[in-house]
């Protein structure tokens, strides 16, 4: 049998110089970057309309289905009704329309369809910490000269539409509320804010 031998170096790649590794590199980083550029938009679920959907019934009585999209934002995301289950729509929408938060009504607004503003000193209003959908019990008090001053409860779990939080050169931060109401409820806010201090507590939270 004959012998064979290999000499070092017989089969081996050719050498490259730096100018060459690093027009590789640099082709590979535009590659990744092209790849990168584009990909695919990520897809979050939003909740859309099954069938034509009516005005002022329960989301849960209706026919909701899912569908995917690039942009989710002002549509309601997910993949289930959840805590909205019992909000209704301000108007109807039509089959594979998406749900828009903006015309979703809370139950709330089923029962005390209007809206009466409320302007509260900062120090009055849970320091601010008053969010949209929280409830609130509103307290007034009155003083008559020598007597000691009243309290009473006005109106309890007060459904807030809106909060916001305002600067005044007067009185400093004020509290801006927009609060759910039917009328019996309107007249008595109303009143109290004529005639004497008005105190709010947060509840159910």
């Amino acid at each position: 049998m004959r012998a064979v031998s290999l000499r070092a170096g017989s089969g081996s790649f050719p050498r490259l110089d730096a100018r060459t590794l690093i027009g590789i590199g640099l082709a590979a980083t535009a590659a990744l970057l092209v790849l990168w550029l584009t990909r695919p938009a990520p897809m979050s679920p939003v909740l859309v309309a099954g069938g034509d959907l009516p005005a002022g019934t329960p989301l849960s009585e209706l026919d909701i289905s899912v569908r995917r999209v690039a942009v989710p934002e002002g549509l309601v995301a997910g993949d289930e009704l959840g805590e909205l289950s019992d909000w209704t729509l301000v108007t109807s929408i039509s089959a594979g329309e998406p749900l828009i938060a903006s015309l979703l009504r809370p139950p709330a607004l089923q029962t005390a369809p209007d809206l009466l503003a409320m302007e509260i000193e900062r120090a009055r209003a849970v320091l601010g910490r008053i969010d949209p959908g929280d409830r609130i019990d509103v307290y007034g008090s009155t003083a008559r000269p020598g007597e000691p001053a009243e309290t009473r409860l006005i109106a309890s779990g007060v459904y807030v539409v809106d909060a916001a939080t305002s600067e005044s050169t007067v009185g400093g931060e004020r509290v801006e509320l927009l609060l759910a109401v039917d009328d019996g409820l309107a007249a008595a806010l109303t009143e109290a804010m004529s005639g004497g201090d008005i105190d709010l507590v947060r509840v159910g939270r």
